[in-house]
């Protein structure tokens, strides 16, 4: 009997090329990615980061503060009920279990990144809608590193802040007022980079220079992160160009850029019309508070300014009303106050313009709530979001005048105030529309969608793949307007030629 030991064979695991250009979880995408993958597998990795990042904002609008441990337990939550196993592995700092897993899925976050960049970079609501969210992931990815990660990601990034000595925290603390304390450690910043610190008076500042904590480092990584990210931006919308001659890459990019939980709004059935008799009825029934401003200055002014115009003609479009009745609407309005001739000159113009029928013929949608809240705002105007633009006393006889309660009225208030502006309005609909399940609003034309099916069951918009459905008010008879002019006249508010303005 052979008694001779057996030497085990030991399994060595093969060491993966290129790992050490991911030493860490997280990243600062500093370089292109430069390694080949299959057009499948981008697809994939692109469609599971947007996956991410429509989970953020989601969470953002249930009224939650980024970066609050709340939130960060709720986005958690939906990406472990979304089944991203390997995403929420990376983004905890938690390893796969071997390299070669880790590696790929490092890879994937990288590629997935820039080719959301090309397919977010082609106008300023998406790039700014893209930067937030991609800040916020890199906020949340930061609360799980433990502190010795976050040390080693700062120095491969060869991010080296001034350290506060012995003698500058001494000084500080005589008149800090307790702000600043010797057993913590302090970086020494420019007051410019913390912005959000100081406004939240979380720092002490001296002679121009912010002590920062190391648990509030991460306020002026997002600041360089959101800097060098809309630089990026910038610099690939103006080579988009590019992908002309990419007809494969170009499919990827316009299906990833477009938000698959947005509803077209600019696919309506032509034979299913709102009567423009009935706005009235509808703007007081099934009008988000936005529009039913525009519709009572309209009805009261007999005119509406350019981005008035341009957001309240659009959501008519959206609801249904076809060009010959926009047409009609806008004309028998402006000509209480005006000449029909000029009406023709300058304005006609305009409503063709949004239906398609002049300039560049693109068929254009409906405003969002996003593009409504960011729009550029001045006293004297309608346009934009009333839960942004008014104050809280015009805001509450606003609600008064639409029949809140008080206790409504408050809680809408109160929304406003913090800048929840959506769950503002979401709170607005819940009140107007009682007995109804909450929703959250994003869109002016989803707001009024989800009315006509609570008051009437029936739906006006069409979307696609859907067969259309009728709608709730009576078609009315088509009249027969007179032949407009293609000519332009300079817009008398605005001063400009409207012909050579791309909406």
């Amino acid at each position: 009997m052979d008694f001779t030991l057996q030497k085990r064979r030991r399994t060595i695991a093969p060491k993966v090329e290129g790992l050490d250009r991911y030493p860490c979880e997280m990243q600062l995408y500093d370089d292109i990615p430069a390694f080949s993958i299959s057009i499948t597998e981008l697809e994939q990795a692109t469609a599971e980061r947007l996956r991410v990042l429509q989970t953020l904002e989601e969470v953002q609008n249930r009224g939650m503060k980024v970066g609050s441990e709340q939130w960060r337990l709720a986005v958690k939550d939906e990406l472990i009920k979304l089944n991203m196993r390997s995403a929420f592995k990376l983004y905890s700092a938690t390893s796969l279990g071997n390299e070669l897993d880790d590696f790929k899925v490092r890879q994937r976050d990288h590629v997935s990144h820039f080719m959301l960049r090309v397919s977010y970079a082609e106008t300023e609501e998406k790039r700014r809608w893209f930067i937030s969210r991609e800040v916020e992931l890199f906020r949340f990815r930061w609360m799980f590193l433990p502190e010795s990660k976050r040390m080693a990601f700062l120095e491969q990034n060869k991010i080296n802040f001034k350290r506060a000595d012995e003698e500058q925290k001494r000084a500080a603390v005589k008149i800090s007022n307790g702000r600043v304390t010797m057993g913590q450690e302090y970086s020494l910043i420019p007051f410019v980079c913390v912005a959000d610190l100081v406004r939240a008076r979380k720092v002490f500042l001296h002679k121009g220079v912010a002590y920062v904590a190391n648990d509030d480092i991460i306020s002026v990584l997002m600041a360089t992160y959101r800097s060098n990210l809309s630089q990026a931006l910038a610099y690939i919308s103006r080579r988009l160009h590019i992908l002309d001659n990419e007809p494969r890459l170009q499919i990827l990019v316009r299906g990833a850029g477009k938000n698959s939980r947005d509803v077209d709004y600019t696919n309506f059935v032509n034979k299913d019309k709102i009567d423009i008799r009935q706005l009235d009825t509808l703007a007081e029934m099934s009008y988000p508070l936005c529009m039913r401003q525009l519709h009572q200055r309209l009805r009261s002014a007999h005119h509406l300014k350019h981005f008035g115009r341009q957001q309240y003609g659009l959501f008519l479009k959206g609801i249904g009303v076809s060009l010959e009745d926009a047409l009609l609407f806008w004309r028998s309005e402006f000509t209480k106050g005006m000449d029909p001739d000029k009406f023709e000159r300058s304005y006609a113009y305009n409503v063709r313009h949004m239906y398609g029928r002049e300039g560049k013929r693109a068929n254009y949608a409906p405003q969002n709530c996003m593009k409504i809240i960011s729009a550029p705002f001045a006293p004297g105007q309608f346009h934009g979001c009333p839960f942004k633009t008014l104050d809280p006393p015009g805001l509450t006889k606003a609600l008064q005048g639409n029949g809140l309660s008080v206790l409504a009225q408050h809680e809408v208030v109160d929304l406003a105030k913090k800048g929840h502006f959506q769950l503002a309005c979401s709170a607005f609909f819940s009140h107007t529309h009682k007995g109804s399940e909450q929703i959250l609003i994003g869109h002016p034309n989803q707001y009024f969608d989800e009315s006509q099916r609570i008051f009437t069951g029936k739906i006006v918009k069409k979307e696609e793949r859907k067969t259309a459905s009728k709608l709730a008010v009576p078609a009315a008879p088509a009249d027969k307007t007179a032949k407009t002019t293609g000519k332009t006249a300079e817009w008398e508010d605005m001063d400009i030629d409207f012909a050579n303005v791309d909406m």
